[in-house]
């Protein structure tokens, strides 16, 4: 499979938006760890899961609730029986049912 060479126009506006991204998962870490939002209300808008949520890192999110640091993250993780390398979209179908079930998420 060839990569396409892109011109200096189409890098920019891709590094951009790998850029906002980047600090949208940022900011929705921290408004979890400020308590600002909780991980309930993050799974009900479908579209900030689409965009940013669904290639997070299963462990990144949970260390980010407050009162879960990353060894208490990799204990729940283990207990749901999903890797710590998983994304939240990548789930398979009972990974995502316990994974919902364990925070309450309907």
């Amino acid at each position: 499979m060839a990569l396409n060479n892109l011109n200096d126009n189409d890098r920019r506006k891709g590094l951009e938006k790998a850029r906002q991204v980047r600090k949208k998962r940022a900011e929705i870490k921290e408004q979890l760890k400020k308590g600002k939002t909780n991980i309930r209300s993050l799974f009900k808008n479908q579209k900030l899961i689409a965009d940013y949520i669904s290639n997070m890192k299963v462990i990144s999110l949970i260390s980010a609730i407050p009162g879960n640091g990353r060894v208490n993250a990799l204990k729940i993780l283990k207990e749901l029986k999903i890797s710590p390398n998983k994304k939240i979209g990548g789930l398979g179908r009972n990974q995502k049912k316990n994974f919902y079930n364990f925070f309450k998420i309907t």
